[in-house]
């Protein structure tokens, strides 16, 4: 029996980022993907393994324009096929693949890690980074348990404003 290792409250905490490792393959939004260009796929060629089709969409799901013309110009320069229209179609999705795909792990993530973020932080003065910006003074308006995220806003009685990882915040 192995021992269960238990996280201190001053550990750092280290968000999964999504890589060619870290994908689920059975999460519903990729394997509609891989059906879909793989029916678009064997109606032109003949019939290739599914690892063929997943590895495709994978490569597709790591580029830095997931637009679907662009994915299909991709895959029309890394595995010779000649898109079309239905293709292009088809892979306008890849960005709500990838975002479905990031959302799993990391609710999966704040689930096995049993991280929560306190209900009276919603006010808090903070400073932190949304992205490359920089954001002194801000306040927290609300809270997105399943990412462990929170909204900070420049004023406290806004409703929108920036996501920011919790674990990145810094209480003034």
């Amino acid at each position: 029996m192995s021992e269960q290792t238990y996280m201190k409250l001053g550990d750092k905490v280290k968000r999964p980022i999504l890589s060619d490792k870290t994908i689920n393959r059975s999460n519903k939004s990729f394997v509609r993907m891989v059906d879909s260009y793989q029916k678009w796929n064997e109606s032109i060629t003949a019939d290739e393994p599914r690892e063929t089709y997943e590895k495709d969409i994978v490569d597709c799901l790591f580029e830095p324009d997931l637009d679907g013309y662009e994915l299909a110009e991709f895959l029309k320069n890394k595995v010779y096929l000649e898109p079309d229209a239905e293709l292009c179609e088809i892979l306008d999705g890849m960005l709500f693949v990838k975002h479905a795909l990031e959302d799993d792990m990391i609710s999966q993530w704040v689930q096995e890690n049993f991280l929560t973020v306190p209900e009276d932080v919603i006010g808090k003065k903070v400073n932190g980074k949304a992205g490359f910006k920089t954001l002194n003074g801000y306040y927290i308006t609300a809270l997105h348990q399943k990412r462990h995220q929170v909204v900070i806003s420049d004023s406290p009685e806004k409703n929108n404003g920036y996501f920011v990882n919790y674990e990145t915040l810094v209480f003034v």
